[in-house]
């Protein structure tokens, strides 16, 4: 009899939006910037207690694409303070491209245990010693993309398959001049994912539906003055997926 697959734990963040008030005149020393920095420390500090296995940034990690060296040698170092893998799939305020901010700065040289989702056609990122795979579209400035629209077949090789992804959702007929749009339908082709971890909204919502478990994680602090957000934990066994939101607090971070 073949053995269980090992328990995988994820952190799930998104928004960030680290360098939105870099070209202040205060530069990094703006307090709004400070506190969005203090916010990413925090998911750090969340996923190093709690021994995560992954950390998930679902989107948005810049604010623009015009970040200067200080604001990605702060944002490789907190990765850098995380023993695990991180996943990074662009938003469309650090799209992939010649319009977003990976064109210029290579994070994954600073960031070894970084890997980044590229392809705006979708692609799988491997992580055999976890047995997982994890599945994402990356966005450009096409606001016409469909994050999650007609996915490939789940990775049978590996136990554990999640996607990540970074839009709208919304109803069918509705809504219909929301950009990058998650509909009922791409839900339901969700549903063969173990978790599907969204970003685009910086409040944390549960939108799983057509048996597909969905979340947007929210933003860790917010890009106004009323402070800090949720990132959400997440746990897969055999005995199926469990997540919580935990609230950030940069002074109280444990899981």
């Amino acid at each position: 009899m073949a053995p269980d697959p090992r328990p995988l734990r994820l952190v799930h963040t998104s928004d960030v939006h680290l360098g939105a008030y870099s070209s202040s005149p205060r530069g990094r020393e703006e307090p709004r910037g400070r506190r969005l920095e203090a916010g990413f420390e925090a998911v750090i500090d969340l996923a190093v207690g709690a021994s995560a296995d992954v950390l998930l940034i679902a989107g948005d990690f810049f604010d623009h694409a015009r970040i200067g060296p200080e604001v990605v040698a702060f944002a490789t170092d907190q990765i850098n303070r995380f023993p695990g893998e991180t996943v990074l799939l662009p938003g469309n305020h650090d799209p992939i491209g010649r319009h977003g901010p990976h064109e210029r700065h290579d994070l994954e040289a600073l960031a070894p245990r970084l890997r980044i989702v590229r392809d705006p056609e979708g692609e799988f990122l491997d992580f055999p010693a976890l047995d997982l795979a994890v599945w994402g579209r990356a966005i450009t400035v096409d606001v016409l993309e469909r994050p999650l629209a007609a996915p490939p077949p789940r990775r049978e090789e590996r136990a554990w398959n999640v996607a990540i992804g970074h839009g709208h959702s919304v109803a069918e007929d509705q809504q219909l001049e929301r950009s990058l749009r998650i509909t009922p339908d791409h839900l339901a082709d969700s549903a063969q994912w173990e978790y599907v971890a969204l970003g685009h909204w910086d409040v944390h919502s549960d939108v799983s539906a057509g048996g597909a478990t969905a979340v947007y994680s929210g933003s860790p602090a917010s890009l106004g003055d009323i402070g800090y957000g949720v990132a959400v934990v997440v746990d897969i066994d055999t005995a199926g997926v469990r997540w919580h939101a935990h609230r950030l607090d940069p002074a109280e971070t444990s899981p």
